[in-house]
């Protein structure tokens, strides 16, 4: 018995080391896809332009310095956006989920601004400060802001009672409280309204550099678009889904060096 159950387990072992090619099977397929879609003519290569195409002027881009400089300026404008979203949205979820007047006064604001897309509001935004960072960051911050509200409310709302009381006969001060017990029950819902947040600020970051700003990896695309240059396009937004997709991984990297004593660490990483 003991046998045929290692038999199974040679075998896992021996197709590891080609886990992460399988990963990018995924990827290669898709640009396979796009390739034989302008092979066989289904769409005028003017408009989507073939892979090579596509890699020969995002080349061209990094040479000329063009991709590094603008998102460079992306993303100080979206981690700007994060950060302090992400900074508010701990503290309103905190207060919210503790405080049952701060909650009944704050739930209805966050209910009406958690659905509205925060795009629509770029143009408000516009009329306020202007055309510039301060947009694109307002934006990004508002975008990162209420996905951290809601898990972080979430995290420390479902404190189980029996931690909360088991503290309190230990002596624990409000601070410890706070930080030991709430704040540690609540981080892995934090650190998936994190997650969120980041997607959102590359979305909120770039769209608001096409119709606010005068430079950026948002407005670039935008810039190549209306000048018809589809080659140079589909390189910058090659560009953002890398750098995307990187940090992505990088946040999900110290999400599980964090949540190592958390049941639900290994497998919400590895599922990602």
């Amino acid at each position: 018995m003991p046998i045929r159950a290692e038999a199974p387990m040679r075998r896992l072992a021996r197709l590891a080391p080609l886990a992460p090619l399988a990963r990018i099977v995924p990827l290669l397929l898709f640009v396979a896809a796009w390739h034989l879609v302008g092979v066989a003519g289904l769409v005028d290569p003017a408009f989507l332009p073939p892979p090579g195409r596509v890699a020969v002027a995002l080349v061209d881009l990094l040479r000329g310095g063009q991709i590094g400089d603008n998102i460079a300026v992306t993303l100080l404008r979206a981690f700007t956006g994060l950060a302090l979203g992400a900074t508010a949205g701990v503290w309103i979820g905190v207060m919210m989920a503790r405080s049952e007047v701060f909650d009944a006064y704050a739930a209805p604001l966050v209910g009406a601004t958690y659905s509205l897309p925060k795009s629509a509001l770029v143009p408000l935004f516009i009329l306020w400060f202007g055309i510039g960072s301060t947009t694109a960051i307002c934006a990004t911050f508002l975008a990162c802001l209420l996905p951290v509200v809601v898990n972080t409310h979430h995290g420390v709302a479902t404190t189980p009672k029996v931690l909360v009381w088991s503290a309190q006969a230990m002596g624990f001060s409000d601070r410890e409280m706070l930080g030991r017990v709430f704040l540690m029950h609540a981080l892995p819902d934090i650190m998936t309204g994190l997650r969120i947040a980041l997607g959102f600020s590359f979305v909120l970051a770039i769209s608001s550099e096409m119709i606010a700003a005068n430079s950026g990896i948002g407005k670039l695309i935008f810039m190549y678009g209306e000048n018809g240059t589809y080659d140079y396009m589909f390189a910058a937004i090659t560009s953002v889904v890398a750098v995307a997709f990187s940090a992505d991984r990088a946040l999900l990297a110290v999400t599980h060096r964090i949540l190592r004593w958390h049941d639900s660490a290994v497998p919400a990483a590895d599922a990602a």
